[in-house]
C-alpha cells in the first residue's frame, strides 16, 4: 500500500494519484485503443457492451451514491439515447454526428422528466422513475 503526502487540493482531486496509477491507466487506454485491431467481432462487441454498463453504473452511482436518490428507470434514459442513436446511424447518419444527437435526446428527455421529478423525493422519486421507464418500454 502506498500512501501519499498531499500539500495542495490539486493533489488531493487528481484521478492518479501517483506514478503508479499513471502507468496502469495509460496501459488500459493504450489496450482499449488497440483492441478493435486485436479482438475478434464478437469480443469488441462484448467489450463494447462493458464500458456502456459501467459509463450508465456510474451516472447511477453518483445518482444513488452521492445524493442519496433513488432511480428505477435509469435504464430508459439509456435506451432512449441508444435508440435515437442506432435510428439516425441507420438512416445514414455519421456515426458521431448520431452519437451527438442521442447524448443531447437523452440529456433533453432527462430534463423534462427530471423537472417534475424534482418536487418528490425517496420513494415517490423511485415511482416517478419506474413509470418512465414502463412507459418507454
Amino acid at each position: 500500500m502506498r500512501f501519499t503526502f498531499k500539500t495542495s487540493y490539486e493533489q488531493d482531486i487528481a484521478l492518479a494519484k501517483h506514478g503508479g496509477h499513471r502507468l496502469w491507466y495509460g496501459l488500459l487506454i493504450a489496450l482499449l485503443l488497440i483492441a478493435p485491431l486485436l479482438l475478434p467481432e464478437y469480443w469488441l462487441a462484448q467489450l463494447s457492451f462493458v464500458l456502456i454498463c459501467s459509463i450508465v453504473g456510474l451516472g447511477l452511482m453518483l445518482l444513488a451514491g452521492f445524493t442519496g436518490q433513488v432511480s428505477i428507470g435509469h435504464a430508459a434514459f439509456m435506451g432512449v439515447g441508444a435508440y435515437a442513436q442506432a435510428y439516425l446511424t441507420n438512416h445514414g447518419i455519421p456515426f458521431f454526428v448520431a452519437l451527438a444527437i442521442g447524448m443531447t435526446l437523452s440529456a433533453i428527455v432527462g430534463v423534462i422528466v427530471g423537472a417534475p421529478a424534482l418536487r418528490v423525493k425517496g420513494i415517490y422519486l423511485g415511482i416517478a422513475t419506474l413509470s418512465f421507464g414502463f412507459i418507454v418500454e
